[in-house]
């Protein structure tokens, strides 16, 4: 076996052990004349896995099977929730367009666990490998930046008049596009070990950037909490109390089984501007809530017909935001708790051979699986749809 080994290495002048793996199949196949029929000897690609470097959740094996097929099955079911919810809504003219980012971010999770299946019935399968790992990490990001934006509608419901301003509208575009840099800093670093062989220098470089960008991506799942603090912490100004709000005044409840009759938004937004039709003030939109009045006691004729959507007089609305942002606390730390064990996966440095149990395929499956389960039917349930849907542009 040593004499094998040493012949290898030799033949990827000196590369650092755990690069070039992808290469290093095809180049064993040569050195040991196997055609296409032979099988590299297992106890040669169990010397070559050992060398590895340690991933989040391990490399899969036959008993990885059985619990990535239960998510595979769980995250089918979200991504079709999430997606029946956006096309019951879209087809009513109520446009959330989370909901279908949710069922994108729902149907790469079960992609990933889906590839995770096919590569632990065969471990040379590398291509699909690198592909279901690249999976499993993307949704923690996208999950993270959903929860921003929700935190966002949150800031802007308080503080209408800032939430709505292009500046800060031009700083969240900033940060969503350093997370983009992130992101592909990420996959390239994590990638370019395994389909090249790199020396000593270069592969720890390529590990360095790893864990920078995983201390990233672990900052930044605590983003929303800071943003819901922020929120309150913030003093609410005479400009955004005295501002025109234009909040979704036709939802009526946030039950897990209402929704808004079709077209009640475009009929919301007529009654609105007719409303306001000579007011010189801009109107702010934002999601739908307690503590704000959106209409006062002139012109009955038009308190009369905004009853309609439940929104009387001086009434002021009677949906509070108080598990708005539970769901927003909760999923955040869950996400953060994710993030976080991945981050000290990355700084142990461990091989496969050695490696500790935080790399334990449970560790992953119940963090990315259990756990992001139950912030989708947190999601669900709690129908973010409603609580954080956001009129569209008003008419001209």
């Amino acid at each position: 076996m040593s004499a094998i080994t040493n012949l290898i290495k030799m033949e990827t002048d000196n590369a650092a052990d755990g690069t070039g793996i992808v290469k290093l199949v095809d180049l064993t196949k040569k050195l040991l004349h196997l055609d296409s029929a032979k099988k590299i000897p297992t106890s040669l690609i169990n010397y070559v896995q050992g060398q590895q470097q340690s991933q989040f959740g391990s490399y899969p094996d036959h008993k990885d099977v059985a619990p990535s097929a239960v998510f595979l099955a769980i995250f089918v079911l979200i991504a079709i929730a999430h997606g029946s919810l956006f096309t019951i809504n879209y087809m009513r003219g109520h446009k959330f367009w989370l909901s279908f980012a949710f069922c994108f971010y729902a149907t790469l999770r079960w992609l990933g666990f889906a590839l995770r299946i096919v590569w632990a019935k065969d471990i040379l399968r590398l291509h699909v490998g690198i592909a279901s790992e690249v999976l499993l990490v993307l949704p923690i990001v996208f999950l993270a930046s959903f929860n921003l934006v929700l935190a966002q509608r949150i800031f802007t419901w308080r503080h209408p008049v800032f939430g709505n301003n292009n500046y800060f509208w031009y700083l969240m575009i900033a940060l969503y596009s350093v997370v983009i840099a992130v992101v592909i800093m990420t996959i390239v670093a994590g990638v370019v070990p395994y389909l090249y062989f790199l020396s000593r220098s270069h592969y720890d470089m390529c590990r360095n950037v790893v864990k920078v960008t995983s201390i990233l991506i672990t900052l930044y799942s605590l983003l929303s909490l800071a943003f819901v603090l922020f929120t309150y912490l913030l003093p609410v100004s005479k400009a955004n109390r005295e501002a025109l709000v234009y909040q979704p005044f036709w939802i009526k409840s946030f039950s897990p089984f209402y929704f808004p009759k079709k077209n009640a938004a475009q009929e919301g937004e007529t009654v609105f501007l007719e409303r306001y039709r000579n007011d010189p003030r801009t109107p702010k939109r934002t999601i739908v809530g307690g503590g704000m009045d959106i209409i006062d006691n002139e012109d009955k004729t038009e308190v009369e017909e905004l009853r309609e959507y439940e929104a009387v007089g001086e009434q002021k609305f009677s949906l509070k935001h108080n598990i708005s942002i539970c769901i927003i606390l909760i999923t955040s730390i869950f996400v953060f708790i994710g993030s976080l064990f991945r981050c000290i996966a990355c700084f142990m440095d461990m091989v496969f051979l050695n490696q500790s149990w935080i790399y334990d395929p449970v560790v992953m499956y119940v963090l990315w699986g259990a756990l992001e389960t139950i912030c989708n039917v947190l999601y669900l349930v709690g129908r973010v749809d409603l609580r954080f849907y956001r009129p569209d542009r008003l008419s001209k």
